[in-house]
C-alpha cells in the first residue's frame, strides 16, 4: 500500500491520492483509494461519492461491493469519527491491486495506523517555509513506521527550489495551482508521470 502523507491540511494530499489512482486506472491497473483520515475525511466529497465505503469493507462487505467506482478507481470514503481503517487494513493489504491511502495531516497519532500499514509513502507539500518544515516531520514519521518516502510531490509549485535539500529525497513532480472543481481530474500528464515513476521504483 502507498500512503499519501503531508505535514498539514490543504496541501493537496487528497487531490494527489485521487490523481495518482486515476493514473493507475488509465495504465490498466485496478486501483483502490482509501480515506484513512478518521477526523477530517474528505475523499468522498472530492470524488463525488458517499462516505460509507470504508465502513462497509470493515463490516465484511467484499471490496467490489463496498467501494464506488469513479474514473476506473474504487473509492472507499469514510465518515467523520469513524475508526474503520484498522479493521479494514488487513483486507486492503491482501488485495491484489494498487491501494492508495489518503492519510490525515500531520505527524500525530491518527497518522500512525495508515503509515504503519503502508509499504511506502509519497509526501505532499507546498513550497512555503512552514509547509516544508511540517512536511519534513511527516516524512520522518513515515520512515520510522516503515513507509519510506518514495519522494515528494510539490503542489501549487512551478519550481523545486530547496525542497530536495529539506526532504533529503527526490521531488517526483510539481503540480501547478489549479482552481475549480475536481482538480484531480486535471494535469493528467503530471499524475501519469508520477505513477510511472513509482512503478519504476517498485514494479
Amino acid at each position: 500500500m502507498l500512503a499519501i502523507t503531508g505535514g498539514k491540511g490543504g496541501v493537496g494530499k487528497t487531490t494527489t491520492a485521487l490523481g495518482l489512482a486515476a493514473a493507475a486506472a488509465r495504465a490498466g491497473d485496478r486501483p483502490v483509494v482509501v480515506d484513512a483520515d478518521r477526523d477530517c475525511p474528505n475523499l468522498a466529497v472530492a470524488a463525488g461519492t458517499d462516505g460509507k465505503g470504508l465502513g462497509r469493507l470493515a463490516a465484511g462487505d467484499p471490496l467490489r461491493v463496498a467501494g464506488t467506482r469513479v474514473a476506473g478507481v474504487t473509492v472507499l470514503g469514510a465518515r467523520p469519527g469513524e475508526d474503520a481503517f484498522p479493521e479494514a487494513a488487513d483486507r486492503l493489504a491482501a488485495a491484489d491491486r494498487p491501494v492508495v491511502l489518503d492519510c490525515p495531516a500531520g505527524a500525530g497519532e491518527p497518522t500512525a495506523a495508515p503509515l504503519a500499514a503502508a509499504d511506502r509513502s509519497v509526501v505532499v507539500a507546498r513550497r512555503t517555509r512552514r509547509a516544508l518544515a511540517d512536511g519534513r516531520k511527516a516524512a520522518a514519521m513515515a520512515r520510522r513506521l516503515g513507509a519510506t518516502p518514495a519522494g515528494v510531490v510539490l503542489s501549487r509549485a512551478e519550481r523545486v527550489g530547496r525542497a530536495e535539500r529539506v526532504f533529503e529525497t527526490t521531488v517526483l513532480e510539481r503540480v501547478p495551482r489549479t482552481d475549480g472543481p475536481a482538480p484531480w481530474r486535471r494535469h493528467r500528464p503530471v499524475y501519469d508521470r508520477l505513477y510511472r515513476s513509482l512503478r519504476r521504483q517498485n514494479p
